[in-house]
């Protein structure tokens, strides 16, 4: 008798114990184990919206997820809520962290762009340049338009357009996608808000454009200067951009040439140094000779 009682409760001492290791994944654990953590900072709420873990990500937790769940020295000094990182500034406004436990590199922030920096270079005169424009660039306007016009080859064809000109322009490392939406009658819409990425994005030139999608769609129109092309290139005068999307960053529907299939009828776009995702109607088909193309905003996923 105290056989049969002992074996059901030594198996379920050992399910409390795995259900205990199921809810501490690789991530938190490693969160856990990180030198420069705040002691009060742990849990699922660390990186959910939720305190006991699941469904939709915070802040921190979706820059983590950008970051491929490593804990490198720019996501510590993003959120120094979660982080001891001392900092250091300059009189003309640069500042340091010091967000790697092993004091190898520190993280600079000058004119709003961060860059990490070798701590050995930081004595020489040198010390801590912007990096090229192509390595900094997450966000472009085409330099050239669609000549298809809004056949595009639905969003896989217009990322591939994005692909190609950072790839030339020395950025193809990253994940493109192109500013667009689609919208389906029976099926769930494709809002070209949500495919964009996290964020930052910065131009060419290194200039923030903004630093995720709410501040992003809170913008009816951008700065003068900040739309360059992947070349650097300002873009100047009343460029159309084909979007598919209202301001919001939400699908317009049966404004989206058969979601980028087709040259007849119309598609919401956005006019650089206007409003500069909606409010616009462009026609889909293919322009005629000598008349300008409708272009594509490209993002940078990761």
């Amino acid at each position: 008798m105290r056989r049969s009682f002992v074996a059901p409760a030594m198996l379920a001492a050992w399910l409390v114990g795995a259900a205990g290791v199921e809810a501490r994944p690789d991530y938190l654990v490693k969160f856990q184990g990180d030198p420069m953590r705040k002691p009060g900072v742990d849990g699922c709420g660390t990186c959910h919206v939720k305190p006991d873990g699941g469904g939709a990500r915070n802040d921190f937790g979706t820059a983590f997820d950008a970051a491929n769940r490593d804990l490198t020295p720019l996501l510590r000094a993003a959120f120094p809520q979660y982080f001891t990182v001392e900092t250091a500034k300059l009189p003309d406004g640069t500042t340091f962290f010091m967000a790697d436990p092993a004091s190898r590199v520190v993280v600079v922030e000058r004119a709003q762009q961060r860059v990490v920096v070798a701590v050995a270079d930081i004595a020489t005169p040198k010390a801590a340049p912007l990096p090229p424009a192509a390595t900094r660039m997450t966000f472009f306007v085409t330099s050239r338009g669609v000549e298809r016009g809004g056949h595009l080859g639905g969003l896989a064809g217009a990322d591939r357009v994005c692909q190609d000109l950072a790839k030339a322009a020395g950025a193809g490392d990253r994940t493109w996608r192109a500013y667009l939406s689609t919208a389906f009658r029976k099926a769930s819409a494709v809002n070209a808000g949500d495919r964009i990425g996290p964020g930052p994005w910065h131009n060419a030139a290194g200039t923030l454009v903004a630093r995720g999608a709410v501040d992003l769609h809170q913008r009816p129109t951008l700065p003068a200067g900040v739309l360059q092309t992947e070349k650097g290139e300002v873009v100047a005068g009343p460029v159309v951009v084909f979007t598919g999307t209202l301001a919001n960053g939400t699908a317009a529907l049966d404004q989206t040439c058969d979601n980028w299939t087709s040259t007849t009828g119309t598609a919401t776009a956005g006019e650089a140094n206007g409003t500069w995702n909606g409010g616009h109607t462009a026609t889909c088909a293919a322009p005629a000779a000598g008349a300008a193309a409708p272009r594509l905003y490209c993002f940078a996923v990761k």
